[in-house]
């Protein structure tokens, strides 16, 4: 599939972000088709590429490689004059500009939003970072996990009684990227509307606390807690993973009453409903203590298949608990087409395919991931229409780096 049967086709972003949020709200734009420009200090490169186990080259690990698909890399050293230059060149032929320095750092290089508009009217503007760009905590660095720990994520996670536990995936970096990637296409949509440009603003603690949205009703207005459930819910019973006789566990999401009164008629329990303890929710809420325990030692008279065939039987939503590589070569996974390859035939590396489909274009086919300063010279000639003796002088002086040769394998 050609990029222009995509929906951001002939949209241009001048991506200086690094790690995982703002790569990952870049990267869904590429996916989109935009033409996203990746922006790396020569010769270290996006600090990504450090991390994880290496993959199509000792500089492109997976954590790197999974978040920048489908984009072209330009080496540029910010901390020269030249460099700087040619970054504002670049964004004056963009509509798109994305970062997630800390808050000041892009205006001190001359970059940051109002310099841009200035150079370049009715751009898009996004800035990620931990905090905010103003407050108390705005100049403190932050990551995943620290994001995790203070927006409460991790304080509600956890075994009954237990400490607190992060969440496995990096949720609070691609929470404020896909956010990220809202608000940028949110000003796309009325640009028109804004010709002096739009600056989008994201902190990871907004949208890492907003990722807890029905929770916040009680804890702000009645001052209640979230207590650590392990694998129930605070706010739904039954809704959880039960042990089966095999030692393997099955996942029950009975959270309507009529799925309630299936699963009952499924476990041989059809007077349940109609018990006073048990009718509602809130009354499960109540005698969860009581409930719970019975279940579990019905779940474990079975077997998790034999309870799956049961409860499917029943329409009752139930999965087995699976680990990551079993989803990811599940039958309705592969079906649709959750992982595609990126790299050579000699040198594949398995990437996330883009989640979202649409009638108007099909699932696309993603690039390889940029070595660093990959396209430095084509983008340079391309979109600045510098020549060959220009190019050459930006490289001798050290505002712009170029990749070396990539090798076979790893």
């Amino acid at each position: 599939m050609t990029t222009a049967s995509r929906p951001l086709a002939g949209i241009r972003v001048l991506d200086f972000t690094h790690a995982a949020a703002g790569p990952f709200a870049t990267v869904m734009l590429a996916d989109l088709g935009a033409d996203v420009i990746k922006v790396e200090k020569p010769g270290r490169g996006d600090g990504s590429r450090h991390m994880g186990k290496p993959m199509l080259g000792p500089l492109e690990s997976d954590y790197y490689v999974a978040l920048n698909r489908n984009k072209r890399g330009i080496a540029l050293d910010l901390g020269t004059a030249e460099g700087r230059d040619v970054a504002l060149q670049l964004a004056e032929k963009s509509d798109i500009v994305v970062q997630n320095f800390r808050p000041g750092v892009m205006d001190r290089l001359g970059l940051g939003f109002e310099a841009i508009s200035k150079h370049r009217p009715g751009i898009v503007y996004c800035s990620l970072s931990a905090f905010g760009s103003e407050g108390p905590l705005s100049d403190r660095p932050a990551n995943d996990i620290i994001m995790q720990a203070v927006s409460g994520l991790m304080g509600i996670t956890g075994e009954v009684g237990g400490g607190p536990v992060r969440v496995g995936a990096p949720i609070s970096d691609f929470s404020t990227g896909l956010f990220g990637t809202v608000g940028i296409l949110s000003a796309l949509h009325v640009r028109e509307q804004h010709p002096e440009g739009q600056h989008i603003e994201v902190a990871m603690l907004d949208a890492s606390i907003a990722l807890m949205s029905n929770y916040i009703p009680g804890i702000v207005a009645l001052g209640e807690t979230v207590p650590r459930c392990g694998r129930t819910h605070a706010q739904i019973v039954p809704y959880q993973a039960f042990e089966c006789s095999d030692g393997a566990y099955v996942m029950v999401g009975a959270f309507t009453q009529g799925f309630w009164r299936r699963l009952c008629d499924a476990i041989g329990h059809s007077e349940w409903p109609d018990d006073e303890r048990f009718v509602t929710n809130a009354d499960r809420l109540r005698n969860r203590a009581v409930i719970v325990p019975m279940l579990e030692e019905i779940f474990r008279g079975h077997t998790r298949e034999e309870w799956l065939n049961i409860l499917n039987k029943a329409d009752v939503p139930a999965s087995p608990v699976l680990d990551l590589h079993e989803a990811v070569v599940s039958e309705q996974a592969q079906f649709n087409q959750v992982i595609q390859d990126v790299g050579t035939e000699e040198n594949p590396c398995p990437t996330v395919r883009f989640p979202v489909r649409s009638s108007s274009w099909p699932l696309a086919e993603s690039e390889t991931p940029p070595r660093i300063g990959e396209h430095s010279a084509d983008i340079l000639a391309e979109i600045l229409g510098k020549d060959s003796q220009e190019i050459e002088r930006l490289l001798e002086v050290g505002a712009v780096g170029v990749a070396d040769p990539a090798p076979a394998t790893v």
